[in-house]
Parts: structure tokens; C-alpha cells; sequence
């Protein structure tokens, strides 16, 4: 019987491999001998392995039957680099520049309830922290950056309402100043006469 490693994950969809019964989850062969959950071999169309792109026929798509790994002193420290990694994805995933706000609170906020679950100690899970950390930076740079682009469209509005209003001024004051040179020459014409 095969044996499933807890870090074992379906290449599409990322989720990891059940041991259940229940067949949703678990993994299932094709014939190219690539394995994937049923769920996503199910939802492929046309029906052709993701990796390869070899045609496979949806009816002959077998389950392996697996157990979950025997109890060794180093499970309970991979799982938890499991989870480490499965949070390390989850902080990729959303270091995007068009994730919508409530997603990255959601990953920064189980990242460090997951962390505070940990070790106290800072230099543990360093990965994952330095991945938060640049995430953070990255939004605050984000924020920054539209707040300044902001900030610019405001400082040319006013440049241009400036420019204009500096134009009319222009103009208006030439007006004045023609009308009194025209003035100061009638009132000397008047005078010379």
C-alpha cells in the first residue's frame, strides 16, 4: 500500500491528499502515471493531464488506496513544516498588486496567530516571517505609492487652476495698463493743446 507523506498536495488545485474514503480528495492515477485529486481530474476539460497534456479517458481514472504515514518522532515536526509551507503559499498567492485588501489581512492575520502558536523564538519559521514582513512592505510602498499618485493628480489640478487664474491676471493687468497709457496720453494731449 502506498503511503501518503503529509506534505503530499494535488499539483492543481494545491490542496492535500485525503487518506478518507471519501474519493473528493484523494488521489487518483491516470494513465500517463500522473496523480492529481479527483475533484480537479473530474473539472478538466478537455480531459488531458495537466502536466503533460496527455489525453486521458475519465473512466479509467484509478484510485490509489493509501494510508497516512506510520507515526515517526519527525511527523509532528513536518507537519508543522507543512503547515509552514501551506502559510509560505498563502503568502505568495496574495503578493499580487491587484489582491483585494480583506484577502491579505486574512493571510497576515493566520500567519500570526500560526506564528504566536510557535516558538517565541524570533528566528524560527524565519521563511515565513521575512515572507510577511516584504508582504507588508510591499503594501505599505502600495499605499504610499497611491496616496503620492494622488497627491500628484492634486498638485497638477492646481498648477493648471493656478496657471490659468495667473493667465487671466495677465491679461486683465495688461488691459489696465493699456487703458491708463491711452488715458495718460489724452489727458498730455489735453494739457499740450
Amino acid at each position: 500500500m502506498l503511503v501518503v507523506h503529509p506534505a503530499s498536495l494535488c499539483d492543481v488545485c494545491l490542496d492535500p491528499y485525503s487518506i478518507s474514503s471519501e474519493p473528493a480528495n484523494s488521489p487518483h492515477a491516470i494513465a500517463c502515471g500522473h496523480i492529481f485529486c479527483f475533484t480537479c481530474l473530474r473539472n478538466l476539460s478537455p480531459s488531458a493531464c495537466p502536466l503533460c497534456r496527455k489525453a486521458f479517458q475519465p473512466d479509467r481514472v484509478k484510485k490509489l488506496h493509501v494510508a497516512g504515514p506510520p507515526e515517526l518522532d519527525g511527523a509532528a515536526e513536518e507537519a508543522l513544516e507543512a503547515q509552514a509551507h501551506l502559510l509560505l503559499q498563502r503568502v505568495a498567492l496574495v503578493s499580487g498588486d491587484d489582491v483585494p485588501e480583506d484577502e491579505i489581512v486574512d493571510v497576515v492575520t493566520d500567519v500570526d496567530q500560526w506564528l504566536s502558536s510557535q516558538s517565541n523564538d524570533p528566528n524560527s519559521h524565519r521563511p515565513i516571517r521575512a515572507a510577511v514582513a516584504a508582504l507588508q512592505r510591499h503594501k505599505a510602498l502600495q499605499d504610499q505609492n497611491l496616496r503620492d499618485t494622488a497627491e500628484c493628480r492634486r498638485a497638477r489640478r492646481e498648477l493648471k487652476i493656478s496657471k490659468r487664474n495667473a493667465e487671466h491676471d495677465h491679461k486683465t493687468s495688461r488691459a489696465v495698463e493699456e487703458s491708463l497709457l491711452s488715458r495718460i496720453h489724452e489727458i498730455e494731449h489735453e494739457h499740450a493743446m
